[in-house]
C-alpha cells in the first residue's frame, strides 16, 4: 500500500501543470499559493532583465505550459512572450490614486496583498483537486504580506528614513519607498536603461548628498552601480547593493526579508 501510494504521488506530480514566470520573483509569488506547482522562470537567476532575449527552446517549453504570470511594467518589452501559453498580467494598471506605474510592484507588500486574489481566482483551474488549500494560502499569504508591510514600516520608522531620504542608482525600490513616505533624493540611471549617468547630473547628485548628509545609498545586484561607486569615491557615503528579483523558486517573504536584513546591517554602521 505505501509503494502504490508513494507511485500514485509521483505520478501526481509529474502530471502537474508547467506554470512560467517572466521574473524570479513571481516564482515566489505562485508557490506562495501553489507550493505543489512546477514553475520556471525565463529569466535565469543574476540575469540583467533588460536585456534579456527569450530563446527559441523557451518559446516551444512555453506553448506547452498552461499559464504565464508577467509584470508587464518590468516585462512589456520582451519580444515573442503576446503568442506564447495563457497569460496572467500581474500590476498592469496604474494605480487609481497615485497615477505611478507599478514598476517591481513584487517588492511592495501591499501591491503584493492587493495581485494576490487575482493570481489565487487563476491558479485554480489549473489545480482541482487543491482548490480549497489554494484559498487557505490565500488567507495566510495576505496576512504574511501585511505583515511584511509592519515589518517594512517599523524598519523605517527606527531609522528615520522619512527625514533621511535615499538615492539610489536603480529605480527597482522606488515604488515601495514612496509607499512607505521616504524622500527619493535622486535616482542615479539615465532615463534609457544602460546609459551612463552623465557628468553634470553625477555634479548635483553630488551636490544634494552635501544638502542632505544623511541620505542612504542604494545600489542593485543585477545592474552596474558606477554612479554610486564615483559618489563614494567624492564623498563620505558608502552605499549597499539590494537584490530586488532574488532567485527562481526562492520564497517571497524570504527575499524581502534577507533584503531587510541587508540594509538594517547597513543602517547600524551610519552615523
Amino acid at each position: 500500500m505505501l509503494l502504490f501510494t508513494s507511485m500514485s504521488h509521483a505520478e501526481q506530480s509529474s502530471q502537474e501543470p508547467y506554470i512560467f514566470v517572466t521574473l524570479p520573483p513571481l516564482s515566489g509569488l505562485v508557490l506562495l499559493l501553489a507550493p505543489q506547482a512546477q514553475v520556471q522562470c525565463l529569466l535565469s537567476n543574476n540575469a540583467d532583465p533588460h536585456h534579456f532575449q527569450i530563446k527559441p527552446r523557451q518559446v516551444e517549453r512555453l506553448h506547452q505550459a498552461k499559464l504565464l504570470v508577467r509584470s508587464p511594467r518590468d516585462d512589456g518589452y520582451w519580444s515573442s512572450l503576446a503568442a506564447q501559453a495563457p497569460t496572467l498580467s500581474l500590476w498592469q494598471k496604474e494605480h487609481k490614486h497615485t497615477h505611478h506605474a507599478h514598476n517591481h510592484a513584487w517588492l511592495n507588500p501591499k501591491e503584493v496583498s492587493a495581485a494576490l486574489p487575482k493570481l489565487a481566482q487563476t491558479l485554480s483551474p489549473l489545480f482541482p483537486m487543491n482548490n480549497d488549500s489554494i484559498h487557505i494560502r490565500l488567507h495566510d499569504a495576505t496576512k504574511m504580506s501585511q505583515d511584511m508591510w509592519h515589518q517594512w514600516q517599523s524598519f523605517v520608522e527606527e531609522y528615520q528614513l522619512q527625514q533621511r531620504g535615499v538615492m539610489m542608482q536603480h529605480p527597482s525600490w522606488k515604488g515601495l519607498f514612496e509607499a512607505l513616505g521616504v524622500p527619493i533624493r535622486g535616482i542615479l540611471e539615465s532615463t534609457q536603461h544602460g546609459q551612463e549617468y552623465g557628468p553634470r547630473n553625477l555634479e548635483k547628485a553630488l551636490a544634494t548628498l552635501q544638502k542632505y548628509p544623511q541620505t542612504i545609498l542604494i545600489g542593485d545586484t543585477n545592474h552596474s552601480n558606477r554612479a554610486l561607486l564615483w559618489l563614494q569615491k567624492h564623498s563620505l557615503h558608502r552605499f549597499t547593493k539590494l537584490d530586488a528579483l532574488g532567485h527562481c523558486g526562492e520564497p517571497w517573504a524570504d527575499l524581502m526579508q534577507r533584503n531587510l536584513k541587508t540594509l538594517k546591517a547597513y543602517m547600524a554602521q551610519q552615523p
